[in-house]
């Protein structure tokens, strides 16, 4: 498919093997020949396409963006997004090498970022879908929350070297758009995108739109993450962008980046985990949602003191 950028296309599985093969040090990383790789697509959320490719040395996950929303392509979308969550991860990965991924590769022309591989890790939503998990988990969490925020801000950093990091970000507006949107705005008015289980729910969501004061507050509050950028956030960190395993917790997808107040991220993660709580059946495994919270926050605010 081309796009404004005439050397932009989209790759299928074919494409991305002889991508790959092409960039030495990736095709080094897998090891054997292209014709011995496995690639396969595992795209699941709504931006991207998602491919992993691996071989009998190893395997790289590789991100391409598209020009529109994958999952409604009528909704456009700018290709640059990659470019953020790029440069997200080489400004955090110092400070959390054991918490995400590292960029192995980024293409500008093809807007193709390429990470390591966590094909043995599970998202952490579907994994507190399927049951009990480790609750270090969100110890995990809390550490990199700490860590990523803390070496972004002016607690950690000349202000000459963080306003230069600001204005980088500051130019990924239109996925700070859909953060405001759908996190801050839509849900509190009348919207086409909100939806919600009715007629069960209609009560509570006409209480919310009536409720003049939770409102006011919802405005304060989206004024506070638009006019206090304190650290480099994620930007999008909910269960869906956690992969883990039972030892190892890394955190994915930063294409939403941009400079905020540092408690968002953590918001974003606790309600997310609060998320999950309401919607397990009867309220089952409650008191492990309550102590992933506890744990999270506890770590957080002893990670962010110590560094301070």
């Amino acid at each position: 498919m081309a796009t404004p950028n005439q050397a932009y296309r989209t790759l299928d599985a074919a494409g991305v093997r002889a991508y790959v093969a092409n960039q030495a040090h990736l095709a080094e990383r897998l090891g054997g020949t292209p014709a011995t790789w496995q690639v396969r697509e595992v795209s699941d959320g709504n931006l991207n396409m998602v491919f992993l490719a691996e071989g009998p040395a190893g395997g790289v996950c590789l991100k391409q963006a598209l020009p529109h929303v994958r999952v409604d392509p009528s909704w456009k979308m700018p290709l640059d997004r990659t470019f953020f969550e790029a440069a997200y991860l080489r400004e955090v990965f110092p400070h959390v090498p054991n918490l995400t991924t590292e960029c192995l590769h980024f293409d500008p022309e093809q807007f193709i970022l390429v990470v390591e591989s966590l094909s043995s890790h599970t998202v952490l939503r579907t994994a507190l879908m399927q049951g009990p998990v480790n609750p270090d988990i969100a110890t995990r969490i809390g550490q990199f929350v700490a860590r990523s925020t803390f070496a972004t801000s002016l607690l950690a950093e000349p202000f000459e070297k963080v306003m230069n990091r600001r204005i980088c970000f500051a130019r990924n507006q239109t996925l700070t758009r859909i953060t405001v949107d759908l996190i801050l705005t839509d849900p509190y008015i009348s919207h086409p995108r909100n939806h919600w289980a009715e007629p069960e729910l209609t009560r509570v969501v006409n209480a919310i739109r009536a409720n003049a004061a939770l409102r006011a507050r919802v405005d304060a509050l989206r004024l506070h993450f638009l006019s206090n950028p304190q650290a480099l956030l994620h930007g999008d960190l909910h269960t869906g962008s956690i992969m883990t395993t039972e030892d190892d917790t890394r955190v994915i997808d930063g294409e939403f980046a941009t400079y905020g107040p540092i408690g968002f991220d953590a918001g974003l993660f606790i309600a997310n985990v609060i998320l999950s709580l309401f919607s397990s059946p009867s309220g089952q495994n409650s008191s492990l949602h309550i102590n992933m919270i506890n744990s999270f926050w506890q770590e957080f605010e002893k990670t962010f003191l110590t560094l301070w």
